[in-house]
């Protein structure tokens, strides 16, 4: 089916990557040697279809050095972002606590536990352990999942092999297995322990995301890993290694001496040990607090969502970055006003706060438990550390997260099994869109077009060049959509100017103007290949003839250099160079793409319900390419059937 309109095929952050061959075919590349330099070189090389440069050396968005005062400003700004959650827990840590009649030694016992439990988990494991564990600046259970993909070949969907610029060693991905750990090596070859790795991130993902809906009420301290996007480890450490823990230590200590001479005030033991002079401003702060305290838990399911989202595990939602310079800054207005409903649900149906406060106690255990289980992965398959070490690591904190999960799994039937409910639901969602990418992302790996097949199809009888500009988006790795081949059956031409393009994400803010266009020739009349690449910050609008006359540019651009080391007569080049004008005065159309599953007698039932669902969350998600500003007479949307 042909229409206009919009939907989409093709993908931001696709990489393209390059397929050997010997075909004499050329290439234009600009490399870029650093994003603070203005000199660049021409690279003429042989290639058997388009392909981005080489990562190009730009400057990412999380520098791992700032200025003092801007580290000073950014960790101010995470005791209300980061652990506003976490300070107010004097508010109810006691009160929540089904105490009768405690004696000293039950307060000073208590005391000790709330103790280690900070210092432990708090100091050791997040501030000086899992905060270096991040995966180009992003923190949480599914940026750890992430890290060990980036480094470690256990993805599964292989669409989203994404390029490596963090600053762990490129080698570790591709090196030989005798550099890898023998864990690292039967993660690679079981499918069975990459599926259930998967299962334990989304897991934790969807469990955080649970805590952000219960968290408007209550508050944990694994926000203080997933809110690292939103600004940098430095500030994060030096806000809660100055302030947040020893104000923590002092309060709950504080509150401990005035229960032991008043061992039956637990029940509201912060407001009654306040001295009365300062009752009120105290209870007007602590309100305050109260109200901002979701905020720590609510960024980190917009982080976590969002990493979900550029890894292909979530389907497409809309993504604000609120920062023109850090890349981890982002804000959904879909999943905000989805955590404002089902927590005003949660509120409704279980009013009572100690069953909240009971599945809160749930996730949080549950949630740190399988972040202890990914960083230990992470230090035995990436960081290499030594064996004695990730053993006391594991040994300490599993054993410790382990009884508190334990301890908190008995209070499922008193309000716990909200996160349960809560999970099943959002993780029914990312297996649902997962598998059917996966079934997808098979289909086009093995029904893509390559240049020889494409030259096939334009010799055939009856395939006509017709007059007219067209880019053709494409997603697909070291081929053509499939996409192609069933728009030349069904309509037997192709324009006399097709340009495939392919739009490439980059973890910057902005790529310069000489950066952002790649083209090259593909050896076929009139066919070319462009990537456009671009950072978060950028306006992607490909409306205009500024955009047309980019492209043109380059192209004209890489046709004379081409000329210049091919034996080619100076009058074809100029008659190439007609025709790029003629075909723009023709006129200039963007082809995009957008498949729906044939489910056939042959599937099976499972098959067929996950397809079906898969189909209702990708007709109600946006496109996965960005808003391009293509105005609408320009558009035409190829349909196609993929036979599951």
């Amino acid at each position: 089916m042909l229409g206009g309109g919009g939907g989409g095929q093709g993908g931001s952050g696709q990489e393209l990557r390059a397929a050997d061959s010997a075909a004499n075919k050329r290439e234009f590349v600009v490399n870029v040697e650093s994003s603070s330099s203005n000199r660049h070189s021409l690279n003429l090389r042989n290639s058997a279809f388009f392909i981005p440069p080489p990562p190009l050396t730009i400057t990412t968005a999380h520098p791992e050095e700032r200025g003092r005062w801007e580290t000073v400003v950014l960790a101010y700004k995470t005791l209300g972002v980061v652990f506003g959650g976490l300070v107010t827990s004097p508010l109810y840590v006691y009160p929540s606590m089904p105490l009768k009649s405690p004696t000293e030694q039950d307060y000073l016992g208590i005391y000790s536990i709330m103790f280690w439990t900070l210092t432990l988990i708090g100091v050791v494991k997040y501030t000086s352990i899992a905060l270096k564990a991040d995966d180009q600046g992003e923190g949480g259970t599914f940026a750890l999942y992430s890290l060990l993909c980036r480094n470690m070949n256990i993805g599964i969907l292989s669409s989203k092999q994404a390029q490596t610029n963090s600053s762990l060693s490129h080698s570790v991905l591709h090196g030989s297995t005798e550099n890898k750990s023998r864990l690292g090596i039967f993660f690679e070859r079981s499918i069975v322990a990459r599926r259930v790795l998967l299962f334990i991130a989304m897991l934790g993902t969807c469990m955080l995301i649970g805590d952000g809906i219960l968290t408007p009420a209550i508050s944990g301290s694994e926000a203080l890993f997933a809110d690292l996007g939103h600004f940098n480890r430095s500030s994060i450490q030096i806000a809660f290694l100055l302030t947040i823990y020893p104000s923590l230590v002092l309060t709950y200590a504080g509150q401990t001496a005035y229960l032991i001479k008043n061992p039956n005030d637990h029940d509201d033991g912060f407001y009654k040990f306040i001295p009365t002079t300062i009752y009120w401003p105290i209870f007007i702060i602590a309100t305050l607090a109260a109200v901002v305290a979701s905020q720590s838990l609510i960024s980190a399911t917009f982080s976590v969502i969002k990493q979900s989202v550029v890894l292909d595990y979530f389907p497409k939602i809309k993504v604000v970055h609120t920062s023109s310079n850090k890349e981890g800054e982002v804000y959904s207005p879909e999943v905000n006003c989805i955590l404002m409903i089902l927590c005003v649900a949660v509120i409704l149906i279980f009013g009572d706060g100690k069953d909240i406060g009971n599945a809160f106690g749930v996730v949080v255990s549950l949630v740190m438990l399988i972040t202890t289980i990914l960083l230990t992965l992470v230090m035995i398959m990436i960081w290499r550390t030594p064996p004695w070490l990730v053993a006391i690591y594991f040994f300490i904190f599993f054993t410790m997260e382990g009884v508190y999960a334990s301890a908190v799994l008995s209070k499922i039937p008193e309000g716990g099994w909200i996160p349960f409910a809560i999970s099943f639901i959002l993780a029914f969602i990312m297996f649902g869109w997962f598998y059917g990418r996966q079934k997808k992302i098979e289909y086009e790996l093995t029904h893509k077009i390559d240049l020889g097949r494409l030259g096939i199809l334009l010799s055939e009888p009856g395939i006509q060049r017709v007059p007219g500009f067209c880019f053709f988006y494409t997603n697909i790795q070291d081929g053509l959509t499939p996409i192609l081949g069933h728009y030349i059956k069904n309509m037997k031409s192709l324009h006399t100017v097709t340009i495939f393009t392919t739009l490439r994400y980059l973890l910057v803010p902005k790529v310069a103007a000489h950066e952002r266009i790649v083209v090259n020739k593909l050896g076929l009349e009139g066919v070319y290949g462009c990537v456009i690449q671009y950072g978060y910050a950028d306006s992607l609008n490909l409306e205009g003839d500024d955009f047309l006359s980019q492209v043109t540019d380059s192209l004209q651009l890489c046709i004379q250099n081409c000329s210049g080391c091919v034996t080619s007569d100076h009058e074809e080049v100029q008659e190439e160079i007609s025709t790029f004008e003629e075909a723009k005065l023709a006129g200039v159309v963007h082809i995009r793409g957008k498949t729906r599953f044939y489910i056939g007698n042959n599937c099976g039932w499972f098959e067929r319900s996950m397809l079906a669902f898969y189909e209702f969350l990708h007709s109600n998600c946006r496109s996965a390419l960005p808003a391009l500003g293509v105005p609408l007479p320009q558009r035409i949307e190829v349909g196609m059937l993929y036979e599951a």
